[in-house]
């Protein structure tokens, strides 16, 4: 009933919010451009209240990152700016300047984002100090359910909250940092309504599961069951169904989604124009002739290299050697003796790799993943590491996660070896546009850094 009030009131107060909100931008751009309030304005917010009542937006969940909320909320002001775009071109042909339309949507943009993430923080900090909670009925079998009493203490904010845990009718005795408050079978209905979520583990009989969700039903509790997923990550998995056919998606990962895919491309695609256009634009010419002058043969070097699930691509780099024929048999370090004087300099300074921007406009890479590896240089991996295929699943990188802790050029032991693949599969687990802008900047550091020891060194 609390819970009942809190989440009725909320949503009022939310959306009033939300309207305060967009009154205020409104309000600011009628005093930028000079122009009084009219009907227009009244659709356009009418129109977003619309959109935020169908996606539910006054939703915040307990589980649901900051990262989440950014992207469903831009979800929303995209699908709203388009939608006015559109209804100005067919209907009312307004004509705006574009710097007006900038500055328009990056105030209502900012302001509804800046909102949505004060008050998800203020209901955490509500929550973590005992509002609006939800009282947990843990129900165990062994060990397998402590994780989750566990981690609603240890996320406080959250909201969850729990004493201890119970067992179905057998006593638990390995009891290990974990209170044990009986049997759920001896519990009656009047304490059992007290709770407000009952979860139990998987791992019980099937005819115990049936009790539980009967005796949940009938008091009107949401239950919820914990599943048995031995060595597999927890974060990366999904319950979905066909027609009436429930499964779960055990490694289904971020850029699975399609928006998440759309965004990465888009990312690629900007930054690889843009590098294309003020960097590769002088310094293919100007580096191609430093090359040609240097020795005979190609300005590129193109290598096979084993790519997106396994297909191979044509990898373009500045040629930093001579002419030879074990390009693709032996490993080269920094002290290679095939190097050229300017291919060492490339090299040590990974400006070698600067050509591979075109790869990632034909599609063939992406700016951040995974180095692709010489294909022989895989073979002799790929058997010897375990999840190395993984790597596979998506596009390789210019530069990854692994580049910019330090794990770069030539690979020296297993253990070099092992400790990137280790990364690569952290990274697209935990993979969001943020940490794409933050690699490139880390690289970016990395290689002015090095560039400038280097000098000082000489």
């Amino acid at each position: 009933m609390k819970n009942s009030r809190f989440n009725t009131y909320f949503s009022i107060l939310y959306y009033l919010g939300e309207f305060l909100v967009i009154f205020l931008s409104t309000q600011i751009m009628l005093t930028y451009t000079f122009t009084k309030w009219t009907f227009l304005n009244n659709l356009f917010i009418g129109f977003w209240f619309l959109i935020s009542l169908i996606s539910k937006s006054h939703v915040i969940g307990r589980d649901i990152s900051k990262f989440n909320l950014v992207k469903s909320s831009l979800r929303s002001l995209f699908l709203f700016s388009g939608f006015i775009s559109i209804l100005n071109l067919l209907f009312f042909r307004q004509e705006f300047y574009l710097l007006t339309i900038i500055l328009a949507a990056t105030i209502f943009y900012f302001l509804m984002l800046l909102y949505r993430l004060t008050l998800d923080s203020i209901l955490e900090k509500y929550r973590a100090t005992g509002g609006n909670i939800l009282k947990c009925l843990v129900i165990v079998h062994d060990t397998h359910g402590d994780q989750l009493y566990n981690e609603i203490l240890k996320y406080p904010e959250l909201g969850y909250r729990c004493n201890g845990v119970y067992t179905y009718k057998k006593t638990k005795k390995n009891i290990i940092n974990v209170p044990y408050l009986g049997t759920f079978d001896k519990l009656d209905s009047k304490l059992i309504s007290n709770y407000d979520r009952i979860f139990f583990s998987q791992k019980l009989k099937t005819k115990y599961q049936e009790n539980i969700i009967r005796k949940a039903d009938s008091l009107n509790i949401k239950v919820s069951s914990i599943p048995e997923l031995a060595f597999y990550d927890y974060k990366n998995f999904f319950i979905s169904k066909i027609s009436t056919v429930p499964y779960v998606s055990i490694n289904s990962l971020p850029l699975d989604n399609l928006f998440n895919i759309f965004i990465k491309r888009s990312f690629d695609i900007i930054f690889s124009l843009l590098v294309t256009l003020f960097i590769l634009s002088w310094m293919i010419p100007v580096f191609g002739l430093i090359i040609k002058l240097g020795t005979k043969g190609p300005i590129f070097f193109i290598q096979k290299r084993e790519g997106y699930k396994g297909n191979y691509f044509g990898c373009i780099k500045f040629r930093t050697m001579v002419v030879n024929s074990q390009s693709d048999t032996k490993w080269a370090d920094d002290d290679d003796k095939r190097l050229t004087r300017f291919g060492k300099f490339l090299r040590l300074s990974t400006l070698d790799e600067m050509p591979q921007f075109i790869n990632v406009l034909i599609g063939d890479m992406s700016v951040v993943g995974p180095r692709p590896h010489p294909v022989n240089l895989n073979k002799e991996y790929q058997d010897i590491i375990k999840d190395f295929n993984k790597r596979h699943r998506f596009k390789p990188g210019i530069t990854g996660l692994a580049q910019s802790k330090g794990y770069s050029g030539f690979i020296s032991s297993f253990n070099d070896m092992r400790n990137r693949v280790k990364i690569d599969i952290f990274y697209f687990k935990n993979w969001n546009i943020l940490l794409d802008i933050k690699i490139v900047i880390l690289t970016s550091l990395n290689l002015f850094i090095g560039l400038k020891y280097r000098a000082a060194k000489k």
